[in-house]
């Protein structure tokens, strides 16, 4: 009997699953407070300081649904382990760094560390979870990145003062590798089967997983989600400074509220889903938030507090969105083991609108005049979302789409 079939969750192995993705997501997070101490040691110019911010994106917008294909093959166990092993690396050998090329290399073993991870965690949580609790624990797993997040922000200012960059980075590797090692006892095939030997490839199924109509559009409404909230969530800082006069500690602060607030939507959504709320319900909920926020964050004639209160709402409701479309995708795989490739849909959307959404908001700032020039232009994405939520409800009820 799989332990999926079980009379219970493995919630153990759905903590450790759970676990793995929060710290790929601290990878992720580390970077951006760190700038102001990178750019002074190793004398990085712009361009290369946001490549070490994107470069987990690019790669994951390149890999992911490849990686999906090849995890039950090559085995979920050894996948995820070996990305834990990449980013443990490469955040220990990017401690030691004395270029920018150097340090963009070790960003790279990160990045493709950071796909096998994100991209395989939902095939053990595919197979640990109970039908029942499938909607909570995948809308659970939703909050991997916003935790990450919020754990670098929260974290770094203390660490980068007291030992430096090179130091966290070091606490980065240290930590990853000491969780790796909880993985690998935990997912010992004697425990736990699942996690352990490959498969040929099903061609059959992995064609079916590439044209799910289904899987598409809940890639592209992530992609529609993380082109607005990494948006948002990379600029609100300086937003915030410019038109709040906040001091910097004081805008990454409240920066790292409104990014720790999108893991509460996520387990809302996780809730919700268990007592059965239609995904493209909580997708369209997320979007017509989302929407309506962001343009009075942007507007003029938004006062001072309304504008953080309203960041705290877009990224709170917009949490919704995240959960629900991977515990879509994990459902509409073809098969357990197919669950990792569908689910590559959505990292690699999300990786898609994390790449674009920055520059895309700030060419708009730029071209247009200033912030409440360009306060039309997320609320215009989240009416493609919406569009794309009623598509998903009538595609997702058709089990052959």
């Amino acid at each position: 009997m799989t332990p999926g079939a079980g009379l219970t969750t493995r919630w153990d192995i759905v903590l450790m699953a759970l676990g793995a993705g929060i710290l790929a997501g601290f990878q992720v997070g580390k970077v951006s407070p760190a700038l102001p101490y990178l750019r002074a040691d190793l004398h990085l110019d712009l361009v290369v300081a946001g490549w070490l911010t994107s470069i987990c994106y690019a790669t994951s917008a390149v890999l992911a649904v490849v990686t999906g294909l090849f995890a039950d093959r090559i085995g979920p166990r050894r996948l995820v382990l070996s990305g834990m092993a990449l980013l443990a690396a490469g955040s220990l050998l990017g401690a030691v760094a004395e270029t920018a090329s150097e340090l963009l290399a070790t960003r790279w073993l990160e990045s493709f560390g950071f796909v096998a991870v994100t991209v395989t965690a939902p095939r053990l949580l595919g197979a640990a979870a109970r039908g029942r609790d499938h909607g909570l624990v995948f809308g659970i797993w939703g909050a991997y990145m916003p935790l990450g997040m919020a754990l670098a922000l929260a974290t770094a200012p203390m660490l980068l003062a007291d030992i430096g960059w090179r130091g966290f980075w070091v606490v980065s590797g240290v930590l990853v590798t000491a969780f790796t090692v909880l993985l690998w006892l935990g997912l010992r095939p004697r425990r736990w089967p699942a996690a352990f030997p490959g498969r040929a490839i099903d061609r059959g199924g992995a064609y079916r997983t590439l044209v799910s109509a289904v899987l598409w559009l809940f890639g592209i409404s992530f992609a529609l989600y993380t082109l607005q909230w990494f948006a948002i969530m990379a600029w609100l800082p300086t937003f915030l400074i410019e038109t709040r006069g906040d001091g910097p500690a004081e805008a990454a602060l409240r920066g790292a509220a409104v990014v720790a607030v999108n893991a509460a939507g996520n387990g809302a959504a996780a809730w919700l889903m268990h007592r059965g709320t239609p995904r493209p319900l909580l997708i369209g909920i997320a979007f017509l938030a989302m929407g309506g926020a962001s343009a009075g964050i942007f507007h003029e004639a938004t006062g001072e507090e309304a504008r953080m209160v309203l960041a705290l709402v877009f990224s709170a409701v917009g949490g919704l969105l995240p959960a629900a479309a991977i515990a879509g995708a994990a459902a509409r795989a073809p098969g357990p083991a197919f669950v990792a490739m569908a689910s590559g849909f959505v990292v690699q959307g999300a990786a898609l609108g994390s790449l674009l959404g920055p520059p895309a908001l700030a060419a708009a700032v730029e071209g247009l005049g200033g912030w409440a020039a360009s306060w039309w232009m997320m609320p215009a994405v989240s009416a493609t979302g919406l569009a794309l939520a009623v598509g998903i409800a009538v595609v997702d009820r058709n089990p052959e789409s």
